[in-house]
């Protein structure tokens, strides 16, 4: 990408593609995630080449706790809260959904693609309802 470009990657909404086809989210999501764990994030590319993004978190001292919780309630609630997932890999969206569905939850898909394209390419799937982005 060019210095131009470059400048700007990380800032919300930013993006290189045509309108519809993305949102410029994902760097700037990106951004936050690692400054907010005490991190930096860098970029290097070159025009024609490619870019390679490295990431940077602090070193945690001392032994890792353990997140097992066999603690688990009988009958989990669910079904009046709003839940947003943000996956594009299939496998765990679709897990997500099943879960969710089994709790109770109307599911929707939104993306900055079309109906038509999100359908012929297996993502949406039956009886699910679609919002685009504009």
């Amino acid at each position: 990408m060019s210095e131009e470009v470059k400048a700007h990657i990380f800032e919300p909404f930013f993006t290189t593609k045509e309108r519809g086809s993305g949102t410029g989210l994902g760097l700037a999501t990106t951004y936050g995630i690692v400054k907010q764990a005490g991190g930096s994030i860098e970029a290097y590319s070159e025009v024609g080449t490619g870019t390679i993004f490295k990431v940077y978190l602090p070193r945690v001292e001392g032994e890792a706790s353990s997140a097992v919780n066999d603690e688990r309630p009988a009958d989990l609630p669910g079904g009046t809260e709003t839940v947003l997932i943000v996956e594009d890999e299939g496998i765990l969206r679709n897990l997500c959904v099943r879960i969710l569905e089994r709790k109770g939850y109307k599911v929707l898909f939104t993306s900055g693609y079309t109906e038509n394209v999100i359908s012929h390419h297996g993502v949406l799937a039956e009886g699910v309802s679609f919002i685009g982005k504009t």
